[in-house]
């Protein structure tokens, strides 16, 4: 018995050296797997309209909860027309880019986008490929004046800086939703008293293909001074403020408020043409209504720290005499800052701060009589540019090209307009307003050093200011690995 477990043990034991010893059996080997780069197309580049102008619904038209569209706003597109490209959304059928660049004009009814549909997609974006804007001149009893705003590629954030909810004035955020997928917005408002606390800031509804009007009065009411932090989740949307004025009884000015760039400690503003103030001094001087046709710098303060700041509104010409404000604006507030004095001439504005801010101006025009009437135009600071940026031109009015060069050297920029190209020296902290073609785009086309502009619109006599944006999807290359 002894024998048969000694045996035994000694079986196992050279069974257990043998697992121990011989190399283990490979049951599940992987093989090394090379990553493989992928160059991947940028989607197809869309622009998105916000469309005509909204009005309080019911009756009366004082439905606080109710909002309906009123009268037809006009779009301007230019289109490069790239071969192999086409675009979607101008008429019932794509139209074909064959390689020279066209101006289209398209009436608007509602929201509206356009797609540039690239077969290979390999065509830079930017306004080279596409640009749009829209104007409109509302002349219903509750709303009078030049609405003015650039077409916007849908994104998830933006800050809007402007707008006011104090007596006589209506301030609405236009929220537009051209995607298939539902999408849910949150606000962040901040007035001259700080952030709105405010019941019912997030969790806003802008269904798929869908606009939502959110009247910022049920927020903050009577504030003097806005901005506002628009973030949505799920689809993509544009967002714009609707601001009027109405003085008394009636409707006096109206502009749209478009998204800001981020915030800076340096801000150029090209485009205060001033005209009429002599005559917005005779309206302030009438009565408390008008108090506010003044042209006035708006500053927001996103963080902790006040922010010291100066503000330069300096002339085109030796005989334009402009001003410098010096000024401290409260962390986390919006301040305004009236801009007094400014003769009727061509200016530009250049803000600097110690601490990052977002600034905007509010330029007004006015006239007495005949015809007397108010009108503004909010104008952001300005994006600098290199590349060549174009703006498509209304076929009305009167339109200026604002073009500044900061700088401490001379700069030369091109100008495209149509088939013609003229060039243009431009001093250093200088600016030159060059007139446009209506209908015609006009392409600037910087040579090394940065610049900035806005394009002035004036339509009998009311004021529109719109930016040279350069909307872009992004592309690249990824690398992917499978195992």
């Amino acid at each position: 018995m002894f024998m048969r477990i000694l045996r035994f043990v000694l079986v196992a034991g050279v069974a257990t050296a043998v697992v121990v010893l011989v190399a283990p059996l490979n049951l599940l080997s992987t093989p090394k797997v090379e990553s493989k780069v992928h160059e991947v197309s940028a989607k197809n580049l869309q622009i998105t309209c916000t469309g005509p102008t909204f009005i309080a619904g019911g009756k009366n038209q004082t439905s606080v909860s109710s909002f309906k569209r009123t009268g037809i706003a006009s779009s301007s597109i230019s289109y490069s027309a790239a071969i192999e490209t086409s675009l979607k959304g101008y008429s019932g059928k794509e139209l074909e880019g064959y390689g020279v660049r066209q101006d289209i004009f398209k009436k608007l009814t509602k929201f509206t986008s356009l797609t540039v549909l690239d077969a290979t997609g390999k065509n830079a974006q930017g306004s080279s490929l596409l640009t749009v804007n829209q104007i409109q001149l509302a002349k219903n009893k509750g709303i009078r004046g030049l609405l003015a705003a650039p077409c916007l590629r849908p994104q998830s954030e933006f800050w809007l800086i402007g707008g006011s909810t104090a007596i006589g004035r209506e301030a609405l955020l236009v929220l537009t939703n051209p995607t298939p997928i539902d999408s849910t917005v949150d606000l962040e408002i901040f007035t001259e008293n700080g952030n709105s606390t405010s019941a019912g800031l997030s969790g806003i509804a802008v269904p798929a293909n869908d606009t939502t009007v959110v009247p910022l009065s049920s927020f903050v009411l009577r504030a003097e001074s806005i901005a506002v932090h628009v973030v949505s989740r799920g689809g993509s949307i544009t967002a714009v403020v609707q601001q009027k004025a109405v003085r008394g009884n009636s409707a006096a000015g109206a502009d749209y408020v478009a998204p800001s760039p981020a915030s800076s400690t340096r801000a150029i503003l090209p485009g205060i043409l001033v005209r009429g103030s002599k005559d917005s001094a005779e309206f302030r001087a009438k009565a408390d209504k008008y108090s506010d046709v003044q042209q006035l710098l708006r500053v927001f303060v996103p963080g902790t720290k006040d922010a010291t700041i100066t503000f330069q509104v300096l002339g085109t010409t030796e005989d334009t005499f402009g001003t410098v404000l010096s000024v401290t604006a409260s962390a986390g507030k919006v301040t305004d800052f009236e801009v007094p004095g400014l003769a009727d001439g061509d200016y530009f504005g250049i803000l600097d701060s110690d601490v990052e801010v977002f600034s905007s101006f509010r330029l007004v025009r006015s006239k007495t009589i005949p015809g007397a009437f108010t009108d503004f135009s909010w104008i952001n600071a300005a994006e600098a540019f290199v590349n060549p940026r174009y703006v498509a031109v209304p076929k009305v009015g009167i339109s200026k090209l604002s073009v500044t060069n900061p700088g401490d050297k001379p700069t030369t920029v091109s100008i495209r307009i149509g088939g013609t190209t003229v060039k243009r020296t431009i001093g250093s902290g200088a600016t030159e307003v060059i007139r446009a073609t209506p209908g015609l785009s006009m392409g600037v086309i910087p040579e090394k050093i940065a610049v900035y502009a806005n394009l002035v619109i004036d339509v009998n006599g009311r004021i529109g200011v719109l930016p040279l944006l350069d909307d872009k999807n992004i592309s690249g290359k990824v690398e992917v690995s499978v195992h």
